[in-house]
């Protein structure tokens, strides 16, 4: 027989030590006596079957194994929320006693008066403060009942997570009686879905509500939660850390989560375009932390560089840590696309030095104003956007030519038009291509004759060798001079420059190539 003052229905959540489950079953079991309760435990190693005994089927678990049958009487009795917060926060005559004889016995110890001991005239003060209490945990107790909270007037924050707290109208129950409360902590709860008429009539009990942790409680499904948010019409700041959620889907924010600024969704799996830009559509959001999702791509929807796209209007903070992003220059070029973002942190490329990270993410984002919890100050962007000037200097100059391929380069790099703005063109910074040849190639002419030859040289060849070359070219001649009279003929000026230094080379004379030596 089930004692009523553990009040067991299916949905209930226990504690047996360590071990958390919630009742999927109450009643008789074929071929035994007296009443067992089923349970599905959070830890499938906990279980010995999936709810089916000797063939028969009482309940289903969700993972194999995780469920077992167990005596009521095995079961700890619960507490109401009051009764833990008394037990944690006020000090009887009991406890007290039990505190000074520590205390005094730490004085024998350590031989010095190290400890005030707290007589029975403060007690009644501690009482008396406890509604002045602002926030309160009584996180791990087998709570799963509110109780008479009405003389908390000043509580606004309250951790009631890995209790035993199994459904939303008890939530309701304590967020009700305490009108200051504006955060509430239930991780690693288990609670009931609720219907559309409980939810309805919920609402009302969540006006106040600003900030709600539902860190590990098991949620999964993205339209569950927005389904669920209709209850708490004023949330600003939510926290669904490591709830399994694979998927956002495009939803209508309507009536749910219209004020929400501050989103963590860290530790889930969260890493799909199309789930990414869903979240995009939030439209208070302000902050989001989607670290440890498995994200490999950030990418957004075209818009031209000097544009930003629709999505994450209000967005401000973004978190990615501990996500295997493959290019983070590309990454970097879509979240230039964003119009608000200002402060981002994400890990470091472990390709790359630290400051060449800093220096692509300031360069790139145009707008952020902290990297990794740094503040940017001017001159570290005017160096970042330096550092990427010249290190996009030469794939720019590969398609500057060409209308279409010089469209891709910036949208792949939105940051490099308004850098050339400021700047001005990198070709100082491309590289000299050009063959360096020691060689010239010359016109040898011969004033009388007007007989001309064509003839490599080197550079450095000096006149007397260039003299006698000649005469082996042309032949000897009594009409020739000795030495030879050889000048330089600069066409541009139309002039004739004396090649007289027979010592000298030709480089001397500044001879380039195709030029004309007359003599």
């Amino acid at each position: 027989m089930i004692p009523p003052s553990l009040n067991l229905e299916v949905g209930v959540r226990i504690r047996i030590g360590q071990h958390y489950g919630t009742i999927r079953y109450i009643g008789e079991v074929a071929n035994t006596e007296g009443e067992w309760v089923g349970v599905e435990w959070d830890n499938p190693q906990r279980g010995k079957h999936s709810g089916t005994v000797n063939g028969v089927e009482y309940f289903q678990t969700r993972a194999e194994n995780s469920g077992s049958m167990i005596r009521p009487e095995k079961i700890p009795s619960f507490w109401t929320l009051v009764e833990a917060i008394h037990d944690k926060y006020i000090v009887t005559e009991d406890t007290l006693r039990l505190d000074a004889e520590m205390m005094m016995e730490v004085q024998k110890q350590l031989h010095a008066s190290l400890f005030e001991v707290v007589g029975m005239e403060k007690i009644g003060g501690k009482q008396s403060n406890l509604s002045h209490l602002v926030d309160v945990s009584v996180a791990y107790s087998p709570v799963n009942s509110a109780g008479d909270l009405s003389s908390f007037k000043s509580l606004r924050s309250l951790d009631v997570s890995a209790t035993l707290i199994w459904n939303w109208q008890i939530v309701g129950h304590i967020t009700a009686q305490i009108p200051t409360l504006e955060e509430i902590n239930l991780s690693n709860n288990r609670l009931v879905r609720p219907t559309d008429e409980d939810i309805c009539s919920l609402v009302t009990k969540f006006h106040n509500l600003k900030k709600l942790i539902l860190k590990k409680c098991a949620l999964g499904s993205w339209p569950e939660l927005v389904r669920l948010a209709r209850m708490w019409p004023l949330l600003e700041n939510l926290s669904l850390e490591d709830n399994d959620i694979s998927l956002i889907t495009e939803e209508s924010y309507e009536f749910a989560l219209t004020q929400l600024t501050s989103l963590d969704l860290q530790n889930n799996h969260i890493n799909s375009r199309e789930s990414i830009h869903a979240l995009g559509l939030l439209p208070a959001l302000q902050e989001l932390s989607l670290n440890a999702n498995g994200i490999e791509e950030i990418a957004f929807p075209d818009c031209r560089h000097t544009e930003k796209i629709t999505l994450f209007p209000k967005l401000q903070v973004l978190y990615l840590r501990e996500n295997p992003i493959a290019n983070q220059c590309a990454a970097f070029n879509e979240l230039d696309k964003l119009a608000t973002l200002e402060h981002l942190t994400i890990d470091p490329d472990p390709r790359v030095s630290y400051e060449e990270t800093v220096a692509r993410a300031v360069g790139s984002i145009a707008g952020l104003k902290m990297f990794n919890r740094s503040s940017i100050t001017e001159k570290l962007r005017r160096d970042s956007e330096c550092d990427m000037w010249k290190m996009f200097a030469v794939p720019w100059a590969q398609v500057r030519n060409d209308a279409q391929q010089l469209k891709a380069f910036f949208k792949a790099h939105r940051m490099y038009p308004r850098v050339m703005e400021r700047l001005g063109s990198p070709e100082q910074f491309l590289p000299d291509n050009r063959i360096v040849s020691n060689m010239l190639n010359l016109y040898l002419l011969n004033e009388r004759t007007g007989e001309t030859r064509q003839k490599k040289v080197p550079k450095r060849i000096n006149l007397q060798t260039l003299e006698n070359l000649i005469m082996k070219l042309f032949g000897p001649s009594a009409e020739h001079p000795n030495p030879l009279q050889l000048s330089l003929l600069d066409r541009k000026r139309d002039v004739r420059i004396p090649l007289d230094n027979h010592g000298k080379s030709l480089d001397f004379y500044s001879v380039e190539d195709q030029d004309t030596i007359v003599f």
